[in-house]
């Protein structure tokens, strides 16, 4: 079991879920252009058609809605809502460029490149028109044109993911995979919400001949767009067919078929699935045969608040913009005048919960409780506090009295599962985090907490599709991205995992998750010195951080001190007897040192709480040592048909193979007669 790794507390959900209480409702042509998907098309609609409108409300509203529409691939719709707009205003950049995206998606280029033309003649500073048109440039397979016009818009702007994203598949149709790479990762590291750049990425990958990495970015560019990728889709089934896993590439040809008919994909597809599908049939004869930032809404004045005086009017706006020092130095004022002041005592809360002040915020919600000892919000804001000041139970207590009043409450289910997996109890925390999700899937927080419980079960494949959703939910959450990026480096695919990491850190220099995947990539990579040196700072701010021991230890074990590794691994064990991760370690710590038994012990409570690679063929060594082939060889085995949970599993499963191999030779099968017959 792998420890779980420690996180900032979700500070944003708070914003998200408590501010409820009197919002006043926007207007159509706000939530026209808002972020909230459902509103956006009865939002536009309703602008168009009320024709009292100034004509510029009605031009934007036609323009959203295309865009809209051109998500959810219904380009005849987009196309006319263009149209619209480009009638009302023919000089309107925006409707320009949207009718050029909807003409390059239906293969009208050189309609495309007219309205391409036009708009950057109207605006040459336009980035955007710049990546279309060299977009539509690489559709007609004018590649020097292409890059042309993708390196004018990363002169104009560096920020914007697309422009790398369209060299990279430039460099990838022309064959310069590396080149293709360094574009793709770039794309990557500005935004890892972008899923055409992990659609190409994936391309490159695939012919470099990497089929493993490759599956992994299409199954990482579905999973941001399940609606709209046929790409990923198509390219992933065709690699699955390739590898035999027939069943899971039908499914994908399944699904290209079924977003896109009547597509030159979806004829593909139908092809392609006819293949695999007859060649399914026959294996199964044979075996018959044998068997942005998420934006955080601007605090709520009450319904029918008193007259605000200037520091709290000051307050509500440093909030709006983040600036929460300077808001709780307002708050101050207000509170000092009147100490109960409960609309400021609730904003002062959550400025000092992102300032990170539990204590003091603490003290705010139990003044904000002795006014309403059952207000369920308070309370779980009051659990999440509690954890930041490591007072687990009164975390869990104030969830569940907060579930108590009501059920569905997604704040006190963050909590109580945040709680839950910081006490080691995985398990219950999913079953937690699964119910805020229920309750509220638009959130990035109980995604991120759920990647650390699933890492806690060495589920990494898990954690690491729950931090893409959380970035994809809030692209700023540096919490996910560092866990994402330990996670990947953990999975072994160090180059993604660093970019994470560095991103991580470039953002906060002090991120805890991302210093401690900075360790672990030195000692993946046989820095040991510089990973310890890594590893100590992570120690010095959290000195009971139990995976920051255990990789330490891993370094010191790798420079042949037994000693400290040991030290670092009875510290571990002194607060936590059943840590299978140290006490794995520990055994292979005790079998460099040929103190064989304590090895064997630590070693199989270890694997009796959870299998590994490495927990098996360290056993199987020990037993080898022995002289005693047959536990060996069983364990061996057990190493060899395991799936590898960590990069750490990967080098011991192909070692416990070279192992098989040489033990195959020693163990002679039958009569004896024959000595190439063997046991194996």
């Amino acid at each position: 079991m792998m420890p779980s790794v420690r996180l900032p507390l979700p500070v944003l959900l708070l914003f998200a879920l408590c501010w409820n209480q009197g919002p006043a409702k926007a207007g159509d042509l706000e939530d026209c252009t808002g972020a909230v998907l459902a509103k956006i098309e009865p939002a536009c609609t309703a602008v168009i058609n009320d024709q009292s409108r100034p004509a510029d409300d009605r031009l934007k509203a036609y323009v959203v809605r295309s865009r809209l529409f051109v998500s959810r691939l219904k380009y005849d719709l987009a196309m006319a809502d263009a149209e619209a707009a480009i009638q009302l205003n023919p000089k309107f950049v925006p409707a320009l460029l949207v009718r050029a995206f909807v003409n390059e998606r239906t293969a009208r280029f050189d309609l495309a490149l007219a309205d391409l033309n036009q708009a950057i003649e109207i605006d040459p500073k336009n980035p955007i028109a710049y990546i279309t048109r060299g977009n539509v440039k690489a559709d007609q397979k004018n590649w020097a044109g292409s890059l042309q016009d993708l390196d004018q818009s990363i002169a104009l702007r560096q920020d914007i993911p697309q422009a790398y994203v369209g060299r990279g598949r430039a460099y990838v149709e022309t064959g310069q995979i590396d080149q293709a790479l360094a574009e793709l990762n770039k794309a990557i590291s500005i935004n890892a919400s972008v899923p055409n750049a992990f659609s190409w990425r994936g391309q490159a990958y695939r012919r470099k001949g990497d089929a493993e990495h490759a599956v992994e970015d299409f199954s990482r560019a579905i999973a941001q767009a399940p609606q709209t990728d046929i790409g990923s889709y198509l390219s992933r089934g065709q690699l699955f067919s390739a590898k035999g896993d027939y069943a899971r590439a039908i499914a994908d040809f399944d699904k290209v078929v079924a977003l896109a008919p009547n597509s030159a994909a979806g004829r593909v597809a139908q092809q392609q699935r006819q293949s695999a599908v007859a060649m399914q049939a026959e294996l199964a004869k044979i075996h018959d045969g044998q068997s942005q930032p998420a934006p955080v809404p601007s605090p709520p004045v009450a319904a029918s608040p008193p007259p605000a005086a200037k520091a709290f009017l000051e307050a509500q706006q440093f909030m709006a913009q983040r600036r929460y020092a300077d808001a709780v130095q307002r708050l101050n004022i207000v509170l000092a005048a009147d100490p109960h002041n409960e609309q400021a005592l609730r904003f002062r809360v959550f400025a000092l919960m992102a300032l990170v002040r539990y204590a003091e915020a603490r003290a705010d919600i139990d003044e904000v409780l002795k006014l309403k000892p059952d207000d369920k919000q308070m309370l779980g804001v009051r659990a999440i506090a509690s954890i930041g000041l490591k007072q687990f139970d009164q975390a869990i207590a104030d969830a569940n009295h907060a579930l108590s009043i009501d059920p569905d409450n997604a704040v006190a289910y963050l909590g109580r599962g945040t709680a839950n997996r910081l006490n080691g109890k995985f398990r219950d925390a999913i079953a937690d985090f699964d119910r805020a999700i229920a309750l509220n899937p638009k959130d990035a927080s109980p995604y991120t907490e759920r990647g650390q419980a699933y890492m806690g079960l060495s589920q990494i494949d898990k954690a690491v599709v729950d931090f893409d959703q959380a970035l994809v939910l809030n692209p700023m959450s540096d919490a996910a991205r560092a866990a994402r990026g330990l996670s990947l480096l953990l999975k072994g695919n160090s180059a993604e995992g660093l970019v994470d990491v560095k991103t991580a850190l470039d953002r906060n220099p002090n991120n805890e998750t991302a210093e401690l995947g900075q360790g672990l990539a030195m000692l993946i990579s046989g820095q040991y010195d510089r990973a310890i040196v890594a590893l100590d700072q992570v120690i010095g701010k959290a000195p009971a951080f139990a995976f920051a021991h255990t990789l330490r230890a891993r370094a010191y074990l790798a420079k042949k001190d037994t000693a400290s590794a040991l030290a670092d691994l009875n510290q571990v064990l002194g607060t936590r007897p059943s840590d299978a991760d140290a006490l794995g370690l520990r055994g292979i710590v005790y079998s460099q040192m040929h103190e064989y038994d304590k090895a064997l012990d630590d070693l199989s409570k270890a694997i009796a709480q959870h299998e590994t690679v490495e927990r098996y063929f360290a056993r199987a060594a020990i037993y080898e040592a022995q002289n005693k082939i047959d536990k060996a060889t069983g364990d061996y085995k057990s190493a060899t048909q395991l799936a590898p949970s960590s990069v750490f599993d990967i080098v011991a499963q192909n070692q416990s193979k070279q192992k098989i191999q040489q033990l195959s030779k020693r163990i002679p099968c039958g009569s004896g007669q024959n000595r190439n017959d063997t046991c194996l």
